[in-house]
């Protein structure tokens, strides 16, 4: 039979790429930032037989202490409603339930610059008639400088990583990536101090943040 009619099915030899293999590695960043901004949630919470009383009593303590906010320098842009509620109180006895009167409460968010203003801020709430605080947040009015640091260092982390199981693998690593996804869980937040009832001005501390970044890397080796 004449050879060219049955041509010789020649399969090229693999590529350098093909019989390449993928490693994954994930790299974390950390950070410390000083936080430039305090957010704090206090409020006042007064209760009566009469949902009008218990009204009147609220709305005099919140407009004292907004009073006392302006006058220590706080703009009335910084104090902000976070929320206001009014509910009945019952009493559970004996199978029945009787209403024995009304809660109101107002909460106010409160933003301020330095851990003096915030001392400022419980200490004329309490003054005021205030009596319930949420939580106070430090945090930093713009993260993007921080997270940028973190994301540069989480790379730099995952290729020390992939190059530290390469040697210890034996193999020659690419070093140039594949592929970079972030993997940050959640945006950089503030340290949060909870609280229920406020009965006097608490000493408050500077606390520093921690911004963190991670990416998942994949390197050809």
């Amino acid at each position: 039979m004449h050879p060219s009619m049955f041509p010789y099915n020649h399969q090229p030899p693999p590529s350098r790429e093909e019989n390449e293999r993928e490693l994954k590695v994930i790299g974390e960043g950390r950070i410390t930032a000083v936080p430039d901004g305090i957010s704090i949630i206090i409020g006042v919470r007064t209760e009566n037989l009469s949902v009008q009383q218990a009204l009147k009593e609220n709305t005099t303590v919140s407009n004292t202490m907004i009073d006392g906010f302006q006058n220590a320098g706080i703009e009335q842009s910084d104090i902000e409603t976070a929320s206001f509620t009014i509910n009945p109180k019952y009493d559970y006895t004996d199978g029945k339930t009787t209403l024995v009167g009304y809660e109101v409460q107002h909460l106010f968010e409160v933003h301020v610059a330095d851990i003096k203003q915030a001392g400022e801020v419980y200490a004329i709430s309490v003054a005021s008639g205030g009596n319930v605080a949420e939580d106070i947040r430090f945090f930093v009015k713009d993260p993007t400088p921080y997270e940028k640091q973190a994301l540069s260092q989480a790379v730099q982390h995952a290729g020390e990583k992939a190059t530290a199981i390469a040697d210890t693998l034996g193999v020659v690593l690419n070093p140039i990536p594949l592929e970079v996804t972030e993997r940050t869980q959640q945006p950089p937040g503030g340290y949060v101090v909870a609280a229920k009832t406020l009965g006097s001005a608490p000493p408050i501390q500077t606390q520093s943040l921690t911004v963190v970044s991670a990416v998942e890397v994949t390197y050809r080796y």
